[in-house]
């Protein structure tokens, strides 16, 4: 559970305090990611209009899965641990009544694209053509595990979503997620520098890896490495 979803603590605090009787928030539904819940062996399709809405038995069957990989690798017992609780909290516990802003307009990612570059000078990442998630090193860290163990991103997520609203079409997509998938080694290295990790055995570890389904490659070379 990464440490920024305490944004909606900090969301709930600020409207209190400057006494607002609105938050709007921009998350859209074709960023949907329940894969990730799915590795923990909980199923978030029974509905699909809000990202936190998770059941009493999923929240148990997230937490006992947590717990169990807990006990099964003690590394995890470490300085991150009250961020991974105080994320899962602030996540699915917390009240909240945000309006999602996308439920009421259209999610158009290339005229938001360039709006961003045009209007606000908004820099993109050098090391990529893709304009979604690309802030941190992070987002090409952990695409990079879950491409190499399981064989598909959170590009491939994006570009699902959107076929299912109609708006690309499936051979689009192929070629989006052909080029978005490409290993993202400079952001990688530079995050691994940020956080004080090995870049190369890093890449060791995770290419040596179990994979979830038999037979999977490692990741391919990037075209520019």
């Amino acid at each position: 559970m990464a440490g920024d979803k305490q944004f909606f603590y900090h969301a709930n605090m600020l409207k209190k305090q400057m006494n607002l009787g609105l938050v709007f928030f921009s998350q859209n539904d074709m960023e949907r990611t329940d894969f990730k819940s799915g590795f923990c062996g909980v199923n978030e399709n029974y509905q699909k209009r809000i990202y936190w809405n998770l059941s009493p038995v999923g929240k148990a069957r997230m937490t006992w899965y947590y717990g169990t990989q807990f006990l099964r690798n003690p590394a995890f017992l470490n300085a991150s641990l009250w961020d991974t609780f105080t994320g899962f909290v602030s996540y699915y516990l917390i009240p909240r009544d945000f309006v999602l802003l996308y439920h009421y307009l259209a999610w158009d990612e290339a005229h938001f694209a360039a709006t961003l570059r045009q209007e606000y000078d908004w820099e993109t990442a050098a090391d990529t053509q893709a304009t979604w998630r690309i802030g941190d090193g992070t987002a090409s860290f952990y695409n990079y595990i879950y491409y190499t163990m399981a064989g598909f991103t959170e590009n491939d997520t994006l570009r699902s979503n959107q076929i299912r609203e109609g708006m690309i079409s499936r051979d689009q997509a192929l070629r989006w997620v052909d080029e978005e998938n490409e290993p993202r080694y400079e952001s990688m290295q530079w995050y691994c520098q940020t956080i004080g990790v090995d870049f190369l055995a890093a890449l060791a570890a995770i290419n040596a890896a179990p994979k979830l389904l038999p037979g999977m490659p490692a990741a391919r070379p990037s075209r520019n490495h």
